[in-house]
Parts: C-alpha cells; sequence; structure tokens
C-alpha cells in the first residue's frame, strides 16, 4: 500500500478515539510506524492528509440512489457507519472538508435526478447545472448543519430537515426554469 494511503487509513483510525485537532503529526506517524519526514514529503499538514482521505472517501450506494429520500437515507447511513470520523471532522478546522464532501456527493445525485425528469431530459446540461447547484448547496448545508448540531441524530430527524420538499420538486423546479428562461 502506497504511504499516502497508509496515513490515511491511519489517520482515519486515530480520528475514531481522538479529537482531530489533537493528533500531531508525530503521533499519526508512530502509529503508522513511519519517519516524520516521509509525511513532510507527501503532506504540508494534517488537514493536507484529511483532503485526502476525503477525496478518496466513497458513499456506498448513492448511485443507485432514485430520488432526494433514498440520497439522504444512504448520506445519513453513511454518517452511521463512520460516525466517530465525521464528528471528529465536523468538531475541527476539518468541517469544511465534510461540508464539499457531502456537497459533491448531493451534487452528482441531484444532477442525476434532474436528469431523469421529463423535463429535465429537455434541458441543456449547464440550466441542468444551475439548479443543481442550487439544490446541491441546500442539501448538503442543511445535512452538515444536522450532523454537527444535533446530539441524538436519527435518520428521521435528518429527514424532518427536508419535511416541505414534495416528490416532484425537481420535476417543478426544471418547469420552472425552462418556463422563465423562455420568458426572455
Amino acid at each position: 500500500m502506497k504511504t499516502e494511503y497508509r496515513l490515511a487509513e491511519c489517520l482515519r483510525n486515530l480520528m475514531s478515539t481522538t479529537p482531530l485537532d489533537t493528533i500531531s503529526v508525530t503521533t499519526l506517524t508512530k502509529n503508522c510506524k513511519i519517519n516524520r519526514q516521509t509525511f513532510y514529503y507527501h503532506f504540508h499538514d494534517i488537514y493536507d492528509l484529511l483532503t485526502l482521505v476525503y477525496l478518496n472517501e466513497k458513499i456506498k450506494g448513492i448511485e443507485e440512489t432514485t430520488n432526494v429520500k433514498e440520497m439522504i437515507k444512504v448520506i445519513y447511513d453513511y454518517y452511521n457507519d463512520n460516525k466517530f470520523f465525521i464528528d471528529a471532522s465536523l468538531s475541527s478546522a476539518g468541517k469544511s472538508l465534510v461540508q464539499e464532501f457531502i456537497y459533491n456527493n448531493c451534487y452528482k445525485s441531484i444532477y442525476r435526478f434532474i436528469g431523469e425528469t421529463a423535463s429535465g431530459k429537455k434541458m441543456h446540461h449547464t440550466d441542468k447545472k444551475i439548479i443543481t447547484r442550487f439544490y446541491a448547496m441546500a442539501y448538503a448545508n442543511s445535512i452538515v448543519y444536522y450532523l454537527s448540531t444535533y446530539k441524538n441524530k436519527t435518520l428521521q430527524g435528518l429527514k424532518q430537515c427536508f419535511c416541505f420538499e414534495s416528490d416532484d420538486f425537481l420535476e417543478k423546479a426544471a418547469i420552472n426554469f425552462n418556463k422563465n428562461k423562455n420568458k426572455k
């Protein structure tokens, strides 16, 4: 296994018991059984390594989701399976990495969902991106806010953050976008 990925795995393991802000490069390299200088050959600091971790993270089943409710469930399941790691990231300067990770997953999913609607199939990809950015940011911000704020996190509690959405809101958004665009 490459050194970078060994360090990433070691960081993930340490974060299950130790707050990220208290993990030093020395502690990390001792646990990984490598020289401190080797760490600095690959990374600038711990947060640089954490970036690599999030760039390589995958949310199992996210590509198979067919709607926003399923997307939220899969993201919650991912959180539940990686609770200590995510919580440690959220309570550190690495919170923005969690935010970006969740946003990217929401973006890919919502773009796909819009593309599968009748109105979305007729849209140019740049128009779909406009709607997608808006909803992906809203969902990612709400998810991260919920995960970082509430003590007793449940799937039902997370879903309550989005109780105002109807099942066909993306279709309606695409229809409205097309109507407004055609008015110009």
